[in-house]
């Protein structure tokens, strides 16, 4: 009988290294989503070690270890909805190929869930100076003309950003900008963006870049 009961305690002693073993390698792999796997089955690994390794279950381990399982089987669940694939329309995919390309495919989705299609005529005004500005825009065809104290400066084009220092600094608009000619453009509401940016600073300093090249 005690060679029986020390057979089966290496048994469990073994499953105990089988799980350190399957630790040390969570430990040293660099892709989050393996290191959550490798700990579940770590974590699963111990608990015939904490069974039987003693006259009695030891129950704190084991409700602790199943808290921790139960934790990371979230969080998988999350990583692998996240790097599912990302699917652009036409419209979209040319704007990430060219404008938002060191963004992530899903934080660009999650910035275009923001973002509103808009559509303004020839004399339309997109900003006025001296107004809060309440829409970070960014024009996607057609042009506007930028005039301050009504004398036109410049003008911008497909792929520029309109209002993007007015929302950068929080102050009001330091020019007009009126559409030269039918413009479809992209707009997202200031708030709607802000709040956006306090759940993803990543996202924040990103599109800093992208307003700092334009």
């Amino acid at each position: 009988a005690m060679t029986v009961s020390m057979h089966h305690l290496h048994t469990y002693d073994a499953w105990l290294h089988i799980a350190n073993v399957l630790y040390l390698f969570a430990y040293l792999v660099r892709d989050i989503l393996w290191l959550r796997i490798l700990t579940v089955v770590a974590a699963l690994c111990l608990l015939p070690y904490y069974f039987c390794c003693s006259e009695h279950p030891l129950y704190a381990p084991i409700a602790w270890n199943a808290l921790f399982t139960l934790v990371n089987i979230v969080q998988i669940a999350l990583l692998i909805l996240e790097r599912r694939p990302v699917f652009l329309g036409e419209d979209e995919l040319r704007l990430y190929r060219t404008l938002f390309k060191t963004l992530k495919p899903r934080e660009f989705l999650r910035l275009m869930r923001v973002a509103q299609w808009k559509r303004a005529s020839p004399g339309d005004r997109l900003l006025q100076q001296g107004d809060p500005v309440t829409e970070l825009m960014l024009l996607y065809q057609g042009s506007a003309a930028i005039e301050v104290d009504g004398s036109r400066i410049a003008s911008v084009g497909a792929g520029q950003f309109v209002g993007e220092m007015g929302f950068l600094t929080n102050q009001d608009a330091s020019a007009s900008v009126i559409a030269a000619t039918a413009t479809d453009y992209l707009a997202w509401p200031a708030g709607e963006l802000r709040e956006l940016f306090a759940d993803s600073p990543q996202l924040h300093v990103k599109l800093h870049g992208i307003l700092g090249v334009d």
